[in-house]
This record gives C-alpha cells, structure tokens and sequence, in this order.
C-alpha cells in the first residue's frame, strides 16, 4: 500500500521532528506525505514549509498538498513540480478539475465528492489515470464520518476506477492542534489504536491509508507501513492445545479467499476445503478434528468442517453470527478484540489470514 504521513510546517512539531519524521518513514517504506496550507494556526514564516518540501521530495515521497481555490494562487509554484499532488478541496469546479487531469496527478476529496460530478468529468473527457482521492479528516469530536457512509464513497469512487484513501489518527503519539483530539477520517476509530485503525479503513475499501497526526510513535509508523495492501490480517487465539494446536497453525497459515456469495452466518474460505485428490495427512488431520464438544458457535470463532462432513471436510469458516452446534463442524480458534469488528465488513473475493500471537 503507498501510504503516507502528515507533515504540519510551523505547528507543534520543530523542523529537526519532522526531518526525523520524514527520513525514518522513508526507511519503513512510507512513499506519501500530506500537507496543508489551509491551516490558519500554524506560525511559520514559509522557510519550515521549504525545508519539508525538499526533505520529502529528496527521500523519494509524493506529496500531496492540500490546497483550495484561494490558497492555489499563493502557492502555485506547487504545479512546476511532479513530486507535488495537489489535492483539490472544495470549491474547484468540473471543469478546472478536467484541466487539471491532463497536466498532472491530483486528488479529489472523497469525502464530499458526488457522482454527478464523476460523471461531469467523464463529459468533460478528464483523465482518470491521474485522478485519485482522498478523504478529509476531522478535528472535532463526533464529526467524522458514518461508517456506512465512508464505505459508499469508496465504492461510489471505486466504480470510477479511482483509487481512494483515508486518514488514521495517532493514539499514543503527538496529536495535532489546536483541539489535539485526533484527526480520524471516520468517527467511530478516533479512539482505537492506529494499527487497527488502519485495518479497519481498508477493510471498508480504503486503498491507501495516510496517518493524521503530527508525532506518531515509531510503532505507530510501522505498523501502517506493514498492513498488507491485498489482505486483511485477522489478531486471533487458539481454542485447541497440544499436538492439535500445532496441527490447526499449520492449517490456518495460509491466505484464504472469501466466496463470491456471502452468507449472513458465517464467511466460507473457497481455497481451504479438502479435494478427493488430498494427502492421507490433510485427510487425517480432519478426523483428529472430531470432538465431544458440541458447543454453539459463537461470533468470531474460526471453525474447520472435520472428516464428518464428508467432500466439505477441511473447510475453514469465520462465524458472523451466533449459530447452533454441529458435531461434523469444530471450533479452533476465535478472532480476538478488536479484530473482531473486522468480520462484519470482510466482503467478497476478500483475501484474509490470521495472525497467532
């Protein structure tokens, strides 16, 4: 995933904090920065926001520089360079957006855009190879966005072809000012960790995801740095023990792929069911499955279909809602908190693995 930090010239962070900043994400792999010039607290003579710049450009980072209709003349020295994206607030109208899409990369905002004026800029022939988005983030407390919201703008942008990102806030490390409460893109994480987080944006379609605040802590930093652009990795403990315990981590190492249809009850791994042409070990594994425990399934346990289950045998299955016993079904594992609001938004075709701890 490219993701990326935020970088703010003149706030709460010295110049030698963010040169730190900027040289250390660069060595975790980070490829974005965001910026603004739209923040009226910050106290800098233009000489921080210089040296930011050149840092980012020189350590290889595309920045994306939040900017609007009345700050673009000030800083339209922005455009003489192919490092700068500048990200269009609102306020830019069809056709300057279209103009824009043929002379360089920008970004829309995801938050606010609408289909209408997606399909403007299909008539107005825009290049969309150089159009992503990104949504805002949100200061205040209570005003960031639905939930539901947030994955229908994705969806609305990804039926476009756009690529769309998000912001996660930081928890433990420096918070921006001036209210220092986080700035989440969607309400409901301003107060989760920023590893989960950032999973749980991209599980609702978030392509990309940058970190909001000024002073992440490194780790933090290396956490988004490490989330899996293709898979969503699952925390979760074991139920079992001993030699079946070491059987079943070996079972679920892998990476699974969700079904094309979903079920309201539980998610069905397609590449995990056992074959007639499967070793004599898969195949004893799944009788070594059958218990006398016939405890109801409950949300986020992780079950495998054992040998009573016949061609369906070796079947891994993530519980979404409370559902009856079946003694051809044994539970091995469950998805730990937070992780477990993850289930309800792993969609079709959705790649996953889990992460033993």
């Amino acid at each position: 995933m490219n993701n990326g930090i935020s970088i703010y010239a003149g706030l709460n962070t010295s110049v030698d904090e963010n040169i730190s900043l900027i040289e250390n994400a660069a060595t975790l792999g980070f490829s974005r920065i965001f910026t603004s010039v739209n923040i009226p607290e910050t106290d800098s003579d233009g000489s921080d926001f210089a040296i930011v710049l050149a840092t980012a450009i020189s350590n290889g980072f595309e920045v994306i520089l939040d900017i609007s209709p009345q700050t673009l003349t000030t800083f339209d020295f922005a455009l003489d360079f192919d490092e700068i994206t500048p990200r269009l607030d609102d306020g830019f109208n069809p056709m300057q957006i279209a103009a824009l899409s043929h002379i360089r990369r920008i970004m829309l905002n995801a938050s606010t855009v609408t289909k209408d004026l997606l399909l403007n800029l299909v008539e107005l022939n825009a290049d969309f190879n150089n159009i992503s988005a990104l949504h805002n983030f949100y200061p205040q407390i209570y005003s960031g966005l639905d939930v539901d919201y947030f994955k229908a703008q994705n969806q609305l942008l990804h039926d476009f072809g756009i690529q769309v990102g998000a912001f996660t806030q930081s928890l433990y490390g420096r918070r921006r000012p001036p209210l220092s409460e986080g700035l989440p893109t969607v309400e409901l994480t301003r107060n989760f960790s920023t590893d989960f987080s950032a999973k749980f944006l991209h599980a609702l379609g978030a392509d990309f995801i940058i970190i909001s605040d000024s002073l992440p802590t490194p780790e933090e930093c290396s956490a988004v740095a490490n989330l899996s652009k293709d898979v969503i990795m699952l925390n979760a403990e074991f139920t079992t023990s001993g030699d079946l315990q070491s059987a079943v981590k070996e079972y679920l190492s892998k990476t699974f792929i969700t079904r094309q249809e979903l079920s309201p009850y539980i998610i069905r791994a397609t590449n995990s069911r056992l074959s007639s042409h499967s070793s004599q070990t898969s195949q004893s594994f799944t009788s070594e499955l059958i218990t006398d425990d016939h405890s109801a399934r409950k949300f986020g346990d992780i079950t495998i279909n054992n040998s009573q289950f016949g061609r369906y045998a070796g079947e891994v299955q993530i519980v979404k809602s409370d559902i009856p016993a079946d003694p051809r079904v044994t539970t091995v594992a469950h998805v730990t908190n937070p992780d477990f609001l993850l289930i309800e938004y792993i969609g079709s075709n959705q790649a996953f693995a889990f992460v033993f701890n």
